[in-house]
């Protein structure tokens, strides 16, 4: 007889389950005392380990923000049903934070910084090496170009891209990402308002690090930066500042963000979603592009 995905799950954590509710890809479980967050994974077992220990190393380091995981009655990080893993923590109660509103974009920028400030000293011996991604910003920034030339529309931004790559083996950014493999960092990988929540008293908390890896911290600021200030190099400066507030970075930091940025991430963004009609809306003119150009040189 085939056991449910409750019926497991009380007989792995030792809870007795009042109601479930499915979202997408995860369940609320409510017991008569809590609320948890059942979350399925589609990644070897060796990889849902990583996520987990990220989350714990998270927790042991003083982060709160993070969702803790609670071990099974044999103090196993997941579980698995019908070959599918699963991972068990506390359910945060808020909603998105909504960032085209300034506070809560300021709310996002420093807890980011806040969040990077113990986002290093992982055991990388416990990272898979599918999760160990320092030298792949190369590889990233080549198949950007690769993609980008096969438009006719998109052929100075694929020029550009070869100037990133050059950026890329600059003295100064490969100072930087060898000081944050040496510092064992490590990001979250997706940071924007969908993969965070406010709770009632308008605290951020991180969730879904289904993307996380040891990698340079200037990927998740970058990734933010782009997603909120298209082609807006002024603004992303603004920013930059005020996450600095939060927590200082070297002047090989900032030769990396200046490299990751000068990168036309949305426009790939846009024409892997939807293709070339979609990103049409994001590719800038040259004379725009030249102006962000001229903006982001602020950080060299």
């Amino acid at each position: 007889m085939r056991v449910s995905i409750g019926s497991r799950v009380e007989q792995m954590y030792g809870i007795k389950i009042r109601d479930t509710f499915q979202i997408r890809d995860v369940y609320r479980i409510r017991t008569a005392d809590a609320s948890y967050c059942l979350k399925s994974y589609v990644f070897p077992e060796d990889e849902v380990r990583f996520i987990t220990r990220i989350l714990s190393y998270m927790d042991e380091h003083g982060f709160t923000r993070g969702q803790k995981v609670y071990p099974t009655l044999e103090q196993s990080s997941y579980m698995t049903h019908d070959g599918v893993s699963y991972t068990l923590t506390n359910w945060v109660d808020g909603q998105r934070p909504v960032f085209a509103m300034k506070i809560d974009l300021k709310n996002g920028v420093r807890t980011l910084a806040k969040f990077h400030s113990i986002a290093e000293g992982f055991p990388s011996a416990e990272a898979p090496v599918a999760r160990i991604r320092y030298s792949g910003l190369n590889h990233e920034v080549s198949e950007y170009k690769q993609l980008l030339s096969q438009y006719k529309n998109s052929e100075h931004l694929a020029a550009l891209c070869e100037e990133v790559l050059g950026y890329l083996h600059q003295p100064k950014v490969l100072e930087a990402v060898d000081a944050e493999q040496k510092a064992s960092a490590f990001v979250h990988g997706d940071y924007n308002y969908p993969n965070l929540m406010k709770d009632k008293r308008g605290k951020l908390h991180l969730i879904d690090f289904d993307n996380s890896s040891l990698h340079a911290r200037m990927k998740d600021l970058s990734h933010i930066l782009h997603r909120n200030f298209v082609w807006n190099g002024a603004e992303m400066l603004r920013w930059i500042d005020y996450y600095q507030r939060y927590r200082q970075l070297s002047s090989s930091d900032l030769s990396l963000l200046h490299a990751l940025l000068s990168a036309p991430y949305h426009v790939v963004r846009n024409i892997r979603i939807g293709g070339i009609r979609l990103a049409k809306r994001v590719i800038p003119t040259l004379a725009h592009m030249n102006k962000y150009q001229r903006e982001l040189r602020a950080l060299l």
